[in-house]
């Protein structure tokens, strides 16, 4: 169910047992927006499970509201291993800011690092060689336009290089400075991190479990046996900007692995395949819309023109996606009033429902809540991806705050809604 729907009928968030925080990509910006959007949360009474399953009393369950499924792509996978390893989100916002707060609480459960740019760009040293092999590329070039062959004039069809800068300096960090421990099965909170695998037209969701059945997308798999550090800088690994990431898997072999979303914008099915019955999505591809205070996008030159075509392509496959889950319930729904209104016993009705659930890969039960910027912020629209000014993030931390504050006010959080 959408935001737009649950206005009408508002969805009780106490009442949910298995609640998942699903964090898109999109640099810095993103997990800046991110925290913003845990920190309404937390307003608003959500807590979030962290830390490891050892330390956890044996047995125990999800409080209420409590979040215990983490979901994760590029940047998104980042804020994910935070919020799985037990940092507060104080701790987590002071590290942004490069500051330390005195209070004990905010330092749970130790001072996080600062991301750093040497951290996030780090140079490939393979660069140097690979650009060597371009003077003979560019001769080529100049024979071939020489000739009349201006397809040549793709660079890119001939250029070798196959990444400005590489992930492995977020590796080191979150294994070093982050992560209490390496390994998926050692967290308590189900923490899954998605990738895409380069050399083939396949998902790859790292994490806890394995496969679902049935499997909401055939192409897609679950790999459990990789370390979470390897994870993460294989799901942030963006082409062209970064390098693809190789991981060697348990059969031997070693593949390569790019950004997260490139397949799938959302991957909202890893928590609803995990047994979530909310889910709450959190992203920042929001287009601009035109307002009086920045004008045409055409005054603001061919970056901004980029951003935008790419986000409009983004919320396309958004808003199909939420569409086609609209009509997916719709329809289970009519069959279900169908069957009611033809006197057929519940037992029936309820094995039909099933069935169309089970084909459809579509549960009835849950409710997504979408959180992204307001069409009408353009200062979100046009903040820095990569920017880790702590004024810079400050300010789209308060825009995901805000953007989480408004939809949430058409859900209800007591049993009594007149309180």
């Amino acid at each position: 169910m959408d935001q737009a729907s649950s206005v009408k009928k508002k969805t009780l968030i106490s009442k949910k047992k298995k609640i998942a925080f699903v964090c898109s990509g999109g640099g810095v910006k993103a997990g800046a927006f991110h925290l913003g959007v845990a920190l309404a949360l937390q307003e608003k009474g959500f807590k979030f499970a962290g830390g490891l399953e050892a330390a956890r009393p044996k047995d125990s369950l999800p409080s209420p509201m409590e979040i215990s499924a983490y979901v994760g792509s590029s940047a998104g996978s980042i804020i994910a291993c935070y919020l799985a390893s037990g940092y507060s989100l104080e701790n987590i916002f002071n590290s942004f800011l490069d500051r330390t707060s005195d209070n004990p609480q905010d330092q749970i459960p130790k001072i996080l690092p600062k991301l750093t740019y040497p951290i996030l760009f780090r140079v490939r040293p393979e660069m140097a060689k690979e650009q060597l092999k371009q003077i003979g590329i560019i001769k080529d070039i100049i024979g071939h336009l020489m000739n009349g062959n201006f397809e040549s004039l793709l660079l890119f069809n001939m250029l070798k290089i196959s990444g400005f800068f590489s992930t492995q300096g977020l590796e080191e960090f979150l294994r070093n400075e982050v992560l209490p421990s390496n390994r998926f099965s050692d967290f308590y909170p189900e923490l899954y991190i998605v990738s895409t695998q380069l050399n083939h037209s396949r998902k790859v969701v790292f994490g806890k479990h394995t496969q679902p059945s049935p499997p909401h997308d055939p192409s897609c798999i679950y790999i459990d046996d990789v370390r979470v550090s390897d994870a993460c800088a294989a799901s942030a690994a963006l082409p062209p900007l970064y390098s693809p990431y190789s991981i060697e898997l348990s059969n031997g072999k070693s593949y390569f692995f790019t950004d997260g979303e490139i397949r799938d914008t959302m991957s909202t099915h890893v928590a609803v395949d995990s047994g979530a019955d909310l889910v709450i999505a959190s992203y920042t591809h929001q287009p601009y819309h035109f307002t009086p205070e920045v004008g045409s996008l055409t005054d603001l030159g061919i970056p901004a023109i980029m951003i935008q075509s790419l986000y409009q392509v983004i919320e396309a496959k958004i808003n199909n996606y939420i569409h086609n889950k609209k009509v997916q319930r719709n329809a289970i729904d009519a069959v279900s009033q169908f069957c009611k209104e033809k006197g057929l016993a519940d037992s029936v009705r309820n094995e039909i429902v099933e069935i169309m659930e089970k084909q459809l890969h579509h549960r009835m039960n849950v409710d997504t809540i979408y959180i992204h910027p307001d069409a009408q912020d353009p200062k979100m629209f046009i903040k820095e991806h990569f920017s880790l000014s702590p004024k810079k993030m400050s300010d789209i931390v308060r825009s995901g705050f805000r953007s989480a504050i408004d939809i949430l006010r058409n859900y209800e959080f007591e049993d009594n809604p007149s309180k």
